[in-house]
Formats: structure tokens, C-alpha cells, sequence
């Protein structure tokens, strides 16, 4: 059965369509299972009917007629109960209506299962016979089996159908849900973006320079003929001849006539390179992935990794790929934190990653820019987007494609409602961070490198709760210098000399990489991250706390939170390393005036281990940092960039927010300064929550900052202390959001819902 289960799936996997993936489905299975009859019929949600949409063994004047109403016949009962019916007899089964037997009439065994993606039923995969029989089981879990990778399939077709259909002039509006990663909205045209060497992302793109493109793919063939010359003459006599023949097999299929005169047919159809090479070289990988013999399929990889290579030229060939126009939409694979860096973010409209989440570093930064942004679109078609007309609405995780001249319109309405709310909070910078009854709250700023610290001070930031080092790291080819990170933290101290400044040390691991100092694993969450780096490489860290300790002369409000700590010897071994370092500023310092004042240590709690050894850790250092977005993540055993368990992330589960309550119950019983520096502070709902449950201390990005004042300005302690404390008797999320919501819109602060959530 496994070897007919991989036919039946490579055979789907070189159809030219979704209809032709599902005629490929039925043939083939009956085939294989030597039936009569086996059916697909798919779910319409318009009109909730199940539609017979393929089909082998009846008649094909059926296809598209036959449709059953969700609670019809025993697909419809398939689809209901969400589970396989196996009946050797099916007429006499309660659900087998009359309106069905018309097409079935001589059939008696019937084995339905049902085709679910993310718990959403997308149709009914069934099989049937004229003689009355039962269906072995191992038949039974061939078609489960079979359904289960199908459902993916059928769910990248549906969106693969909507980029079909979504023009401008259709009266239809055509979106996709990801997560809603930075808040605004944007409107504008798509650019793809993508890395050097991923034939997989190269956008569809059309050139009226046909001979400038053919030019182009000549001489990226050539540069790449002679580096394979030169890695063969380079592994010569350290390698054997037989893996040495690798280099001449691809030499062999560079120059093969056949594979170029396709790519240059392509190119004549208008293609640009890069995209033609793409259309030709995933039409070969489905065929070699397609054949039975393994040593063939394997030669798959040799294919795509050359086709990388003569990409890498093109690139190199042609250095307007990544030109980006004012109002433009970006699109990529994986946005990452990088990227954004490089970009000119003045032309940036609004940003989509088809990976990522929104507590990723890429999102975090596009927050701090002000740049609408979604992440996580799940099976979203990268190669199909580009210069199509978007519309991101970043508050909802809604992405529009090629919306009609109403629908812009309405969301230009939007923009202009955004603009007045943010004139009306700006009115707001001079108020005081308070409570409605006057008890004083800390806002302060996340920021890095690059932030705009003055414009920040005059919205009203008490200081700077967080401040991520590790972007100026990002933005470089090689580790800074001492004199060079110093440059950039004594700006920081200079805009907020008499305000409190937390800076993380540098947080790399997980999605935060080095160009220059690469970090492979196969759980990065669960890696060599934050201070586990750093204190395997104390160069790396005794040179960043002198650049600290240097900028900080003057200064006697800096405060260091050390990331990822779990254990009580890491605490230790970080308080060695600051002490030789704050010593050895303060040597070189001494016949100076400048005064060195020791900052107050404490630690970024993300780590479960940490909450429960907590009692410890207060007695060692001078504050607490919760940082939510990791701290959720472990909580909930859930890979924040990971789209099939999105769901589950949010601050408002009943299990974080009891975390979030014991530790500040134990750091108020010993005394420790706490706050929150996480992205659950730049929710205004959220923050409510915070204060409410003893935390006075909340740090954002720079555009929640005046959402969250206002928020709490509506709010007497004691309201938001009732508040926090009935929220904690809920026992599910969806009642803690219902609850939440209708207390904000009593206060008449229903337009900060849309532009907090």
C-alpha cells in the first residue's frame, strides 16, 4: 500500500491544475484499489453544499451537478461527523437519501473519509462498488492516509484559484489571512524580494529587454561553467574519481541544448531570466521526483542546487532586482530584521512574509518603523504577486489582491480615520502617564539602532525599557568595535540623560542571525541563543560591556538585562564578566573627570526554568524583565513562526496571564523592581491587564506608546485591579477578549480596539 500511496501522490504532483490534480486522484485510486466508482466532492462554504467535482465510474455530465447541502446523504454525514463511514450496504443506511440515487442506484459498498485541513473540511474523498462488500482496512486507512496529504494540496489550489480570479474590475473582494504582525494600513504595488540563491522564490517577472536578458543568461551560464572547472580542479586528489564525476555531470547538463533552449524559449515569451530559468527548472525537478528509481530522484538536488548557481550569476548580472519604488508593497519568502535594515524604509507602503509571526524580530522592527505588516500566510503562491495592486491591513492580518476602486476607496476612508486618531494622541504627549486617578505609570520605549529617540522623548517616554542591541550587530559584515558600539550607546544616554535606560545585551539565536557568524540548528528557539552565546564567547561580550560601561560615563541610570537566562550559575559567570569589565573601564577612566556609576543587573525572564526558580534569582539581581514573546512561546510549547499552531500564541491565554500574576506576586514579596518589555505591553487591552496585575512598569514601540496612555488614563487603579482579577477567574481566551473588549468600548475607546488589536 506505501508504494501505491507514493504513486498516487507523485502522479498529483505533476498534474497542471487543480482539476487535473483531482482527475489524477480518482483515476488513480481507483487503480489501485481495483474499485468501480470513487468520487471528490468539495465543500462550497457560499452556498454550504458539497459539490461532486470529480469523479470515475459514472458519468461525467455529473461533475459540478451533483450537490449536496452540508447535512445531506452520507457524504453530507461524512462531513459532519468529520470521520470515515464504511458501509457494505449503503441504501439501507438512514442518511442514504432518495436525492442521491439517482447517480448511485446500483451501488451497495460505500467508504467515504473526509479531506480536513486545519480543522476545516474541504470535501469527501469516497469509493464505491456494486457488489456488497466490506472494504478491507487497510483499504480504509489508504484513502485516510491518502486525504491527509491531499488536504494540503487542496488548500494551495484554492488560493492558487483565487489568484486566478482577483482583478480589479471584479465586483468580488479577494483576501487572505495571515497574522497581523504591525498595525496600519498600506496600498500599493507588490515587489518581490528574495535571497541570492532560492530558484524557488524568484517572482514571475516580465522584460521588454529580450536580448539584454539572453545576454544575461549566456554569461551566467559561462561564470557558472568556470566555477565548476575550478571546484573540480580544486578537489582533485583530495576527493575520489567517482565523486569527482559529480562536477562533470553538471557540467554535462549546464550545457545540455535542450535544457537552455527551454529557458530561452521562455525568455522569448517575455520572462525575465531568472523567472524563465525557475519555469524550467521546476518543471524538471517534478519530473525527476516523479520516477521510481531512487538514484534518479535523487539527481533532483543536483539540478536545483546548479539552477542556484546560475541564479547567483544572474543576479550579479542584473543589479536593479531589488529597486524599490515609493509606495511600495514588499513581499518575500522571510522577511527578516536584516532586510528590513537594507531597505529604504521611507518607500516602504507595507510588508509581507509569507514565514514569520508576529512577535518575530522582522515584525517587531517593522512595528517600531510604523510600517503596516502581516506574516504567516500560509501556502501563499511568492512567485505570482509581483506589481499586482495590495491593500494590508495590518490590525486584522487582511491581505487584499487587486481590490476594485470601491474597496480602495473604503480603506483610503481608514487612513484618513488613522490620521485623525493619531492627531488626537498626539494631543495627548503632554499628559502625564497616569491613571485616571493620578497613580503614576512608567511608558517607556523598545528601540535600537536607527530609532528616533528625540521624536520618542516628546511623545511622553519615561526612558527606554529596552533597548535591542543587537541591530547595529545586524546591519554590519563583522563584529563592531569597542569604539563603534560606544559611538552609538552614548547617543542613547545623551537623548535620555535623566531618564532610566534598560539595554539587553546582545540577543542573537532563534530568528535573530549574524551574516558574518552564522548559527545552524535544528531548533534555534531551543538553541544556542542569547546569553548562551555570549558567554560561550566572552571576547565577544566583555568588548560590548566596556563600549556600555564607556557611553555610560556620566550617566547613573543604566540598568543591563542579561536574555535567556535559565540558571543560576549562567547569573553568576554574567556577573564576573561585568565586574572585569566595569574594572577595567573604571582603570582607564581614573585620570579622567568622568564619573562611572555600576548599573543595576537584572535579567530578560523568557524562560520558564527562571519563573520557578525566581525566588533565587530576586535574591541575585537588581529587577526582573519579563519578556512575553519568548516567555509565551515556552509556555505554550509553541514555535511563535510556525502557522499551524498560531492560534494557540496570544497573551490572553488563562495560562500566561497566571504566570504573568505569580511573578509579580513574588517579586512584590521580595521587592523586586518589575517590568514588561515585551510585545503584550504595545497592546492597549493587554496593558490594562498589566497594571491591573501590579506591573507599573510597561516598555513598547514607539507608535503604541500614545494608544496605551490613553487606555489607561480611562482607568482608575482600582477599576484595572477588579479588572485583572475577574479576568483571572476565566477559564478560556475567547472569554478573556469578549470581557476585555466590552470594558474598553464602555469607556468610549472603541477607536483604540482597531488600532491595538
Amino acid at each position: 500500500m506505501l508504494e501505491q500511496l507514493r504513486q498516487v501522490t507523485q502522479a498529483v504532483s505533476l498534474a497542471s491544475g487543480k482539476q487535473d490534480a483531482l482527475d489524477v486522484i480518482v483515476d488513480e485510486v481507483c487503480k489501485a484499489l481495483n474499485v468501480e466508482v470513487c468520487s471528490i466532492y468539495l465543500a462550497d462554504y457560499h452556498t454550504n453544499e458539497f459539490v461532486l467535482m470529480a469523479n470515475r465510474g459514472l458519468s461525467q455530465q455529473l461533475i459540478g451537478q451533483i450537490r449536496l447541502a452540508f447535512n445531506e446523504g452520507l457524504v453530507g454525514l461524512i462531513g459532519q461527523r468529520e470521520e470515515p463511514i464504511h458501509l457494505h450496504q449503503a441504501k439501507k443506511h438512514p442518511s442514504y437519501t432518495q436525492s442521491t440515487s439517482h447517480f448511485d442506484d446500483n451501488l451497495n459498498a460505500f467508504l467515504g473519509v473526509p479531506i480536513i485541513y486545519q480543522r476545516q473540511v474541504l470535501g469527501v474523498l469516497v469509493i464505491q462498488q456494486q457488489e456488497q462488500r466490506r472494504f478491507h482496512l487497510d483499504e480504509e486507512t489508504f484513502l485516510i492516509t491518502l486525504a491527509a496529504q491531499l488536504s494540503a494540496l487542496l488548500s494551495n489550489s484554492e488560493i492558487n484559484d483565487l489568484f486566478e480570479t482577483a482583478d480589479a474590475t471584479s465586483p468580488l473582494i479577494h483576501s487572505l489571512c495571515g497574522s497581523a504582525a504591525s498595525p496600519g494600513i498600506a496600498i500599493g504595488q507588490a515587489r518581490v524580494i528574495f535571497p541570492p540563491e532560492n530558484i524557488h522564490s524568484v517572482p514571475d517577472r516580465k522584460t521588454e529587454d529580450i536580448q539584454g536578458e539572453l545576454k544575461n543568461l549566456t554569461a551566467a551560464v559561462k561564470a557558472t561553467h568556470r566555477q565548476l572547472e575550478r571546484m573540480s580542479r580544486r578537489m582533485q586528489g583530495l576527493v575520489s574519481e567517482q565523486e569527482l564525476s559529480l562536477f562533470a555531470a553538471y557540467k554535462q547538463i549546464l550545457i545540455s541544448k535542450g535544457l537552455s533552449d527551454e529557458v530561452e524559449k521562455q525568455i522569448q515569451q517575455g520572462y525575465w531570466a531568472p523567472t524563465a530559468l525557475r519555469i524550467v527548472i521546476q518543471k524538471h525537478l517534478k519530473a525527476f521526483l516523479s520516477m521510481d528509481d531512487p538514484y534518479l530522484r535523487e539527481r533532483a538536488n543536483d539540478i536545483e542546487d546548479l539552477a542556484n548557481r546560475v541564479l547567483a550569476h544572474l543576479q550579479r548580472a542584473n543589479n536593479t532586482i531589488q529597486t524599490i519604488e515609493p509606495e511600495t508593497i514588499v513581499v518575500a519568502e522571510s522577511i527578516t530584521a536584516a532586510m528590513l535594515a537594507e531597505l529604504p524604509t521611507d518607500k516602504v507602503a507595507g510588508i509581507i512574509s509569507v514565514k514569520g509571526s508576529s512577535t518575530s524580530h522582522a515584525a517587531i522592527l517593522a512595528k517600531a518603523l510604523g510600517i503596516p505588516a502581516i506574516m504567516g500566510i500560509e501556502n501563499f503562491p511568492l512567485t505570482r504577486i509581483e506589481n499586482r495592486s495590495l491593500i494590508i491591513d495590518g490590525y486584522n492580518g487582511q491581505l487584499y489582491l487587486s481590490p476594485n476602486p470601491a474597496l480602495v476607496n473604503q480603506f483610503k476612508e481608514l487612513i484618513e480615520e488613522e490620521k485623525q486618531l493619531s492627531y488626537e494622541l498626539t494631543r495627548d504627549k503632554g499628559l502625564p502617564n497616569t491613571t485616571k486617578d493620578g497613580f503614576r505609570i512608567k511608558l517607556m520605549i523598545n528601540c535600537n539602532y536607527g530609532t528616533d529617540l528625540h521624536k520618542a522623548r516628546l511623545l511622553g517616554a519615561n526612558g527606554v525599557g529596552l533597548f535591542r542591541s543587537e541591530l547595529a550587530f545586524m546591519q554590519l559584515e563583522q563584529f563592531p568595535s569597542e569604539s563603534a558600539q560606544s559611538v552609538i550607546y552614548r547617543e542613547l544616554f545623551e537623548e535620555f540623560k535623566h531618564s532610566t535606560i534598560t539595554i539587553r545585551t546582545l540577543d542573537i539565536g532563534g530568528d535573530k542571525q549574524l551574516s558574518y557568524f552564522p548559527i545552524k540548528e535544528e531548533n534555534p528557539f531551543l538553541g544556542w541563543r542569547g546569553i548562551r552565546v555570549t558567554l560561550d564567547h566572552p571576547e565577544i561580550f566583555l568588548v560590548q560591556l566596556r563600549a556600555i560601561f564607556k557611553a555610560s560615563a556620566g550617566y547613573s541610570k543604566l540598568k543591563l538585562a542579561l536574555p535567556m537566562v535559565s540558571t543560576l550559575e549562567e547569573l553568576n559567570e554574567c556577573y564576573r564578566l561585568i565586574h572585569q569589565a566595569f574594572a577595567e573601564v573604571e582603570e582607564e577612566l581614573k585620570f579622567t573627570h568622568k564619573v562611572l556609576k555600576k548599573p543595576k543587573i537584572g535579567i530578560t525572564l523568557e524562560v520558564p526554568a527562571a519563573l520557578f526558580n525566581l525566588t533565587t534569582f530576586t535574591k541575585r539581581v537588581d529587577f526582573i524583565s519579563i519578556g512575553t514573546n519568548d516567555l509565551i512561546q515556552y509556555l505554550m510549547a509553541v514555535d511563535r513562526n510556525n502557522l499551524q499552531v498560531k492560534s494557540l500564541y496570544s497573551h490572553y491565554q488563562p495560562s500566561v496571564l497566571h504566570a504573568l500574576k505569580q511573578i509579580a506576586t513574588e517579586c512584590d514579596k521580595s521587592s523586586t523592581p518589575i517590568q514588561v518589555c515585551g510585545e503584550m505591553a504595545a497592546d492597549p487591552l493587554a496593558a490594562l491587564l498589566l497594571v491591573g496585575m501590579g506591573y507599573h512598569d510597561l516598555s513598547m514601540n514607539v507608535i503604541s506608546l500614545a494608544k496605551v496612555k490613553r487606555a489607561i488614563s480611562r482607568f482608575e487603579l482600582a477599576e484595572l485591579q477588579d479588572m485583572a482579577a475577574t479576568v483571572l477567574t476565566f477559564e478560556t481566551e475567547v472569554k478573556i477578549k469578549r470581557y476585555m473588549m466590552k470594558m474598553i468600548e464602555n469607556k468610549g475607546l472603541g477607536g483604540l480596539v482597531r488600532a491595538g488589536i
